[in-house]
């Protein structure tokens, strides 16, 4: 597939994950999908590598019972052979302690066959643990 194709699937993508589809997303992984999650896995619970199509939905699974997105953007798209970099933000209320958060955030895609084989995210794991622990924090 060409670059302008790979940028169509990741929008896609993200279309279907800000409606909530994640069933009608998982046909546009590869069967082996690996999806790389940054932070220390003992203090946030969506940090950690996924293999598989049923792992990357225990990660949707796990991103929706710990957080509340009030806003989601990929700004920007920026295609080079088979991958896809995307810059964004998104702003989320952390369920357990309503801590706010507002992150920018790095996604790299890499496509095979059309359709994405790796994902990995990047961005400010300090601020996330932070806003996932912030009850733990102030009982100490």
């Amino acid at each position: 597939m060409n670059e302008q194709e790979n940028v169509k699937v990741v929008q896609e993508g993200y279309r279907l994950f800000l409606s909530g589809d994640i069933e009608n997303l998982m046909p546009h992984y590869t069967e082996d999908v690996e999806y790389i999650v940054p932070g220390p896995s003992g203090l946030s619970p969506i940090a950690g590598r996924y293999v598989g199509k049923e792992a990357v939905k225990q990660f949707y699974s796990k991103v929706g019972a710990n957080f509340e997105f009030s806003a989601f953007q990929p700004q920007e798209m920026i295609p080079q052979g088979d991958k896809v970099v995307v810059l964004g933000h998104y702003e989320a209320k952390a369920k357990a302690t309503g801590q706010l958060l507002a992150i920018d955030w790095i996604h790299l895609f890499q496509l095979r066959d059309g359709k994405v084989n790796r994902f990995q995210i990047y961005e400010d794991t300090a601020t996330v643990v932070a806003a996932l622990s912030k009850a733990n924090v102030e009982a100490v």
